[in-house]
């Protein structure tokens, strides 16, 4: 069963196709929810709007949601879905890196091609400077690569951690988790807004 390519069910042309369809399937979703536009992500970092987290967790919950219930059935075969291998101390410092960018930005690297593509000059820039950044990471990729390979954990999972089964436990992580971060970004815009009336 699926995945179909790796099954060798359908052509490397036709995965190609419909890899860029459910792209711009994806992106059409980005658009339409609002997050095509820095206004809507950056007020996130300073808690006065949640679109972002209701967006992007209701998203990862339906997925993951899906997945599970298409490997039990059997409709997917779990052991051929890629999941890349964890690198503690350099993922660390992309995700500060990342984070400061789209604090600067207003953007992170999928909402910068939505907004390019909608004629948004802001995400045109963001997009630019993206791309320059992963040549950037390049050119200095051998200098680095000791720190880049550091912190090696292998393919890391919340079952490896927690234990249980891999569908269960990362679902119900995955699931508290996404409840977690909802409730204190609404938790935490309540404030700000109230703060803001007070001023």
């Amino acid at each position: 069963m699926p995945p179909l390519f790796a099954n060798g069910l359908i052509s490397n042309g036709l995965n190609l196709f419909i890899g860029l369809f459910i792209g711009i399937a994806f992106g059409f979703v980005l658009e339409r929810s609002g997050l095509g536009t820095a206004r809507n992500i950056a007020p996130t970092f300073y808690f006065r709007k949640i679109i972002v987290e209701q967006v992007m967790i209701s998203a990862v919950v339906t997925a993951t949601t899906w997945v599970v219930i298409f490997s039990l059935l059997g409709w997917i075969d779990f052991s051929k879905v890629f999941i890349p291998a964890t690198y503690v101390w350099p993922y660390l410092v992309g995700g500060v890196l990342f984070g400061i960018g789209m604090v600067m930005g207003g953007y992170c690297p999928g909402t910068s091609v939505v907004a390019s593509a909608t004629g948004r000059i802001d995400g045109a820039v963001f997009a630019v400077g993206m791309v320059a950044g992963m040549w950037a990471y390049y050119e200095v990729y051998n200098a680095i690569q000791s720190f880049a390979n550091s912190g090696y954990a292998g393919r890391f999972t919340w079952s490896k951690l927690l234990g249980g089964d891999m569908f269960s436990t990362s679902y119900i992580i995955t699931v508290i988790l996404g409840i977690s971060i909802l409730a204190f970004m609404g938790y935490m815009r309540n404030i700000t807004l109230k703060k803001g009336d007070n001023r």
